[in-house]
């Protein structure tokens, strides 16, 4: 590939390894892109305690400086790494990621994986992935797999509103959805319809044979498209197949009456090989819901050549078109039953049916998937370029050395960690913030400070040119911070030397900045605050005090690069605290003494 290569983040709500429709998709993409030479991480949450405490592990090491830790070699197998637990979900297969342990995991992920591309797959399922979302650093991607969730988002529309607007790329799988979710979430979006697996498929059985494809759980689809068959010649259906629901096959069987449970076969679907094998078996292929018409199944059909009958809905005539199938209204009986009837009555009609449908449905791969999608992705990485500002990197903003803190150790510590920016602010003046910026190299960027002490409490002041005299009344110490120049930052009210309430407030006009966020507190606690504080209106700072090597970046924000102290201060204004320790996720006292033993 002539392109550079891509460093992406297909993220699902859904659970890994995959059991639905969606996370297969998302594996199959993963697959596909590969391919082409990119190097692909699924960010999921994981089922069994291996891939979970597997997951924790890298998103640690990447807390710690590792930038390869949850990404593959470009072209190498997809790289899976567990972000939660997986809760179970309403449906078959279907589970979820905890809330908690989810929403840190993927904030971490997104804001330090320095993915190129993050692409998040279901973004109205019940999950934190879509607010993680604004944390990614590239091109920012969401598809659109159903639009069946769209009928509760009336309630939460200003909040899905602005979640989707960091969104640089809108997909719908299909012409039909595109128009649906404009209407409700009104936006430009790219139709890329999904693929199938090449040679999976096909060809169909040189018998007759019918497969109904019924895997609600419910199998109300299932009973009614069984009805249709009663009566017609069993000579001329021949073996049904029921592709069922991946649960409880048992129950699938008792669905079928007495008079055709003889010729009835049962396979579940357990993903595409099985529908796979299941599609061998016929040669007509009934769809009798809309889901089903709508789902992988019926493009998989198309793919192996059968004659398909599916229920009316938008997707389905799109697909089948005229003569790729027969489309027949939801739940007619009599319609149904004399769609079946005229197909097996005419084996050169089905056969026609079957060729057109594999010319209409079944030459989309994974790969023609993968290559639109690298468009799409490449497109919006060049209006990036222009348009978005610098990715966000870490900066601890209160390091205030000690005896067991050199400036050369301070320097190595916090570029292992992934500290880009460091603010030293020593009491004292400024003498040692100057011996680190002495030391640095380019890539660590050092703001020169000091913590000044007053009569009324200590204060911070940054961006200094010269130091600032102890023993001032505040406003006074303020005023000389201000007068070089510099920014001035009230310290967390925890670290038991900043001034009172009543101080700050006299001389509110002169402080730029408040601490929010210190590694004294609980993380969940912590980081709380700091929103809150944010929420008010404040410009929200964050350091970790750091006074030895080990604490440093525990504690700090993750801020566009800036020019000088006007430019931080406004990016400082749209930067995220972050604390930064092991157990900030979710963890059972159990899964933490083992990830600790093991490291």
């Amino acid at each position: 590939m002539d392109e550079p290569v891509l460093r992406i983040a297909l993220i699902s709500p859904h659970a890994f390894p995959p059991g639905d429709d969606v996370g297969r998709a998302v594996q199959a993409e993963a697959d596909a892109l590969a391919r082409r030479g990119h190097a692909v991480t699924i960010l999921a949450p994981g089922t069994g305690r291996a891939a979970v405490d597997a997951g924790r592990r890298r998103i640690d090491a990447l807390e710690v400086g590792d930038d390869d830790a949850i990404s593959p070699a470009p072209g190498a197998e997809p790289l899976f790494v567990a972000t939660s637990r997986a809760l179970r979900g309403s449906g078959p297969g279907r589970r979820l990621g905890g809330p908690i342990d989810a929403a840190s995991g993927l904030e971490v992920a997104l804001s330090m994986g320095r993915f190129d591309v993050a692409h998040l797959h279901e973004p109205l399922a019940p999950s934190p992935a879509l607010n993680a979302l604004r944390h990614a650093t590239g091109v920012r991607a969401v598809t659109f797999h159903r639009t069946a969730p769209l009928a509760g988002v009336a309630f939460v529309r200003p909040l899905v509103d602005r979640a989707l607007a960091q969104a640089d790329i809108r997909v719908a799988e299909s012409d039909a959805a595109r128009h649906v979710l404009q209407g409700v979430l009104p936006g430009e979006y790219a139709v890329v319809p999904a693929g199938v697996a090449e040679g999976l498929f096909g060809p169909p059985s040189d018998i007759p044979g019918i497969v109904i494809v019924a895997r609600e759980r419910e199998r109300t689809g299932l009973r009614f498209a069984l009805r249709a068959l009663i009566g017609i010649d069993p000579h001329a259906i021949g073996r049904v197949t029921v592709l069922g629901p991946p649960d409880a096959p048992w129950r699938t069987r008792n669905a079928v009456p007495k008079v055709l449970r003889e010729i009835v076969d049962v396979i579940p679907d357990t993903g595409p090989v099985s529908r796979a094998e299941a599609l061998r078996r016929g040669r007509i292929a009934l769809l009798p819901t809309a889901e089903d018409a709508t789902g992988p199944a019926l493009r998989e059909a198309m793919a192996a050549g059968l004659a398909v009958v599916a229920s009316r809905c938008q997707e389905a005539d799109d697909l089948i078109g005229t003569d790729g199938g027969l489309v027949v209204q939801p739940f007619s009986g009599d319609a149904w039953a004399d769609a079946v009837r005229s197909l097996t009555a005419a084996p050169e009609r089905v056969v026609a049916l079957g060729d057109a449908a594999r010319t209409r449905g079944g030459t989309r791969t994974w790969d023609d998937v993968a290559a639109d999608l690298d468009l799409l992705y490449r497109d919006a990485g060049n209006r990036h370029k222009h348009d978005a500002p610098s990715a966000p990197v870490f900066a601890d903003l209160r390091i205030r050395t000690g005896p067991g803190l050199t400036p050369a150790d301070l320097v190595a510590t916090a570029l292992d960690r992934g500290v880009r920016i460091v603010a030293i602010t020593a009491p004292g003046g400024i003498e040692p913030a100057l011996a680190v910026l002495r030391v640095a190299p380019d890539r660590l960027q050092v703001i020169v400070g000091q913590e000044i002490t007053t009569r009324d409490g200590v204060i911070v002041g940054l961006f200094l040119t010269s130091p600032v005299p102890d023993g001032l009344a505040l406003a006074n110490a303020l005023a000389r911070v201000r007068d070089q120049g510099g920014l001035t930052m009230a310290p967390h009210p925890d670290s038991g030397a900043a001034p009172p309430a009543e101080a700050l407030r006299a001389c509110r006009e002169l402080i730029d900045c408040h601490e929010g966020l210190t590694p004294a507190r609980p993380a969940a606690q912590a980081t709380e605050s700091a929103l809150l504080l944010r929420r008010t209106g404040l410009v929200v700072s964050a350091g970790s005090g750091a006074t030895r090597p080990d604490e440093i970046g525990t504690a700090g924000v993750m801020m566009r690069p800036f020019v000088g102290p006007e430019d931080f201060l406004e990016a400082l204004g749209d930067a995220r605290p972050v604390r930064r320790r092991r157990g900030l996720r979710a963890r059972t006292p159990r899964s933490s003494r083992r990830i600790s033993q093991q490291n």
